[in-house]
């Protein structure tokens, strides 16, 4: 990737991936070696002299290419970088770069983790978008080095963090990111930028949470309340998650889908049960546990809903709960629907 002097590289981390696999240059080798060896059994045994060396060429050319992915696999193991640059953020893969943010724009960074703490997911998510990048703890000393961005990470189901680029970062490289975007962009941790399902923009600015019209401010009392509720649909109830958000005048319904069969509050309460791998990792697990308890109630009124990616419900809900709570006497009465109770 060219960069001019105004985007010098400040950062450069390797990524992992499929074709950089430990041990996967020599396995290639190999088979690069077996395939010269019957390039040669071509040109030796009898047979049509055309016929054996359009077999010996593509013998001999198939070893080539192995022995230039073993060369690769040998030379820096890595299947692409993360390069941080005066510009911004960019993955570069195979000769092509893709910008995953603009320092020019405003930027938030969220970070997920799976419930055993292995896999991490960076939301770098600005107005106009959202992009990820995935980051995996190796061993022990890798999770050490980077014990703070573990302890800040938002519990989500495995379910969540599949798919998007199969490249990845080691978690101590993840927090270096994070470090370099902190110097770069002040309050980027406390930064969130989403839109509703109604194309509604949602601001989350330290001490303000935006949705459309409306303005929280979190540095004063607020109410809210977690929830679950059933929705009827053409052919099937299903279970909705819901946060209530309420502040003078001033009110929002966020609502998102569940998690397979509540499989994340399960996940989520048998590790803190197994009490994780270390004193931090148990309390970012007991914190995400408790914000994700919500008692069922009422459908609430379509007028006040705000539908968002459920990933981030809880980062939601993570910044109200640091926010000053104002009296319990003054918060609505959630009554479980008519039907069965939702466990």
């Amino acid at each position: 990737m060219r960069t001019s002097p105004q985007a010098k590289v400040t950062l450069r981390l390797p990524l992992g991936g499929s074709d950089a696999r430990p041990g996967s240059g020599w396995r290639v080798a190999f088979g690069s070696i077996a395939l010269l060896a019957m390039s040669l059994v071509c040109v030796v045994v009898r047979g049509a002299v055309a016929a054996r060396a359009v077999a010996a060429s593509a013998f001999a050319l198939s070893a080539s290419a192995l022995a230039r992915r073993a060369a690769f696999g040998r030379r820096d193991g890595v299947a692409g970088w993360l390069v941080v640059d005066g510009r911004g953020v960019h993955r570069v893969e195979r000769h092509r770069s893709v910008t995953l943010a603009e320092f020019g724009e405003p930027l938030g960074v969220t970070v997920f983790a799976s419930v055993d703490r292995a896999t991490l997911r960076l939301a770098l998510t600005t107005p106009r978008a959202a992009r990820y990048v995935t980051a995996r703890v190796r061993d022990a000393a890798d999770a050490a080095a980077a014990h703070v961005l573990i302890e800040r990470a938002t519990t989500v189901a495995d379910e969540d963090l599949r798919g998007g680029s199969p490249t990845w970062l080691a978690a101590g490289a993840a927090e270096r990111l994070v470090d370099e975007l902190a110097q770069r962009v002040p309050g980027v941790l406390d930064r969130l930028y989403l839109s509703g399902a109604g194309g509604e923009p949602i601001v989350l600015d330290r001490g303000q949470l935006r949705v459309g019209a409306k303005l929280f401010d979190l540095t004063a009392p607020i109410e809210w309340r977690p929830f679950l509720f059933q929705e009827l649909g053409a052919y099937a109830v299903s279970v909705c998650q819901a946060t209530w958000v309420r502040q003078a005048d001033v009110e929002v319904v966020f609502v998102a889908s569940v998690a397979s069969e509540g499989a994340q509050v399960r996940e989520t309460n048998a590790a803190v049960r197994a009490a994780g791998e270390g004193a931090l990792v148990r309390r970012a697990l007991a914190r995400d546990a408790r914000l994700m308890q919500a008692a069922a109630a009422e459908p609430p009124p379509r007028e006040l809903r705000c539908a968002i990616d459920r990933t981030f419900m809880l980062p939601v809900r993570h910044a109200l709960d640091r926010a000053p709570r104002a009296p319990r006497a003054s918060a609505p009465v959630l009554r479980p629907p008519a039907a069965e109770k939702i466990g």
